[in-house]
């Protein structure tokens, strides 16, 4: 019998360290959403297209940020003396963590988007990824929820562990994806593209390691420790897939642009950054007024 994070009770510090790291990632989500939303206009066409979806996966993030801080901070009654305090969950609880996956069912499949949006691949091949894709992220994501939440409420350990591992399968085939696309992409790209890019999908396949190792420890530890650390995990996680990620998938999309841009002088030019921008693009000289 599985005992999930949202039962468990909380002591003043566990309660104010899942808080701090809620409001953080929050707040993070807001800035970034201001930055990528002022930099969307110097990318076009298909590439503006991981610009606007990039910016549409942080608005959807920080708004689930505001909803699941609020679950949580509603989800909890301070009981005993104020030096000694501990937080005993209400029912509403529960959504500080279900929220996540509600989350997680749109934004994954735009960061699949965003992949296919800035990738070389041809028509037919990028259609494919795109289709493949979206289905295999959603089914993933529904898969997890199920075993968390529907069956049994989260507690059955053979429905759990079923729903993680065909989640597990469907994690497996976008991670093919991924590197298929990679592999076929970089050698496709102009060089300048070609370090942002790759440095998107591995950090994205990277950080998408810690929510599977989440998953799996919350089925088979229980405690007010493990909920914190849960909490904290998946928000460094969402931090990384969707702030850095997002940001590289900005970067790139500028840079190929403007390589079209380049490429066609009578084609009109986009917006650009006057200054170098060493977060987002990095041009590689200075543009003067002419470039404006």
């Amino acid at each position: 019998m599985i005992r999930p994070p949202w039962t468990v009770p909380l002591t003043q510090a566990q309660h104010d360290l899942v808080l701090f790291g809620l409001v953080a990632a929050g707040l993070a989500l807001l800035a970034t959403l201001v930055r990528v939303r002022l930099t969307a206009q110097e990318s076009y066409g298909r590439f503006r297209v991981a610009s606007l979806t990039a910016n549409a996966v942080v608005a959807i993030a920080f708004v689930s940020y505001v909803v699941i801080a609020l679950a949580f901070v509603l989800g909890y009654r301070a009981t005993g003396p104020a030096d000694a305090l501990v937080y005993t969950p209400l029912p509403v609880a529960r959504y500080a963590w279900a929220v996540r996956y509600m989350d997680w069912v749109v934004t994954v499949p735009l960061l699949v988007i965003e992949l296919v949006a800035i990738s070389a691949l041809g028509e037919p091949a990028s259609t494919r990824t795109r289709r493949i894709g979206l289905v295999s992220a959603v089914a993933m994501i529904s898969c997890g929820f199920l075993g968390a939440f529907v069956i049994d409420s989260g507690r059955s350990m053979l429905g759990y562990g079923l729903m993680g591992l065909a989640g597990a399968v469907w994690f497996a085939v976008l991670y093919v994806l991924f590197f298929r696309a990679m592999l076929t992409s970089l050698p496709r790209l102009p060089v300048a593209a070609r370090s942002s890019y790759r440095s998107a999908i591995v950090l994205l396949l990277v950080t998408w390691l810690a929510y599977p190792i989440v998953y799996g420890l919350l089925g088979v530890v229980a405690g007010g420790a493990i909920a914190v650390i849960g909490q904290l995990a998946l928000c460094a996680a969402d931090l990384v897939a969707k702030v850095g990620f997002g940001v590289l998938v900005q970067r790139t999309a500028v840079l190929l642009s403007r390589n079209e841009e380049d490429l066609d002088p009578a084609r009109p030019r986009r917006p650009r950054t006057p200054v170098n921008d060493s977060i987002y693009v990095a041009d590689s000289r200075t543009l003067g007024p002419a470039d404006d």
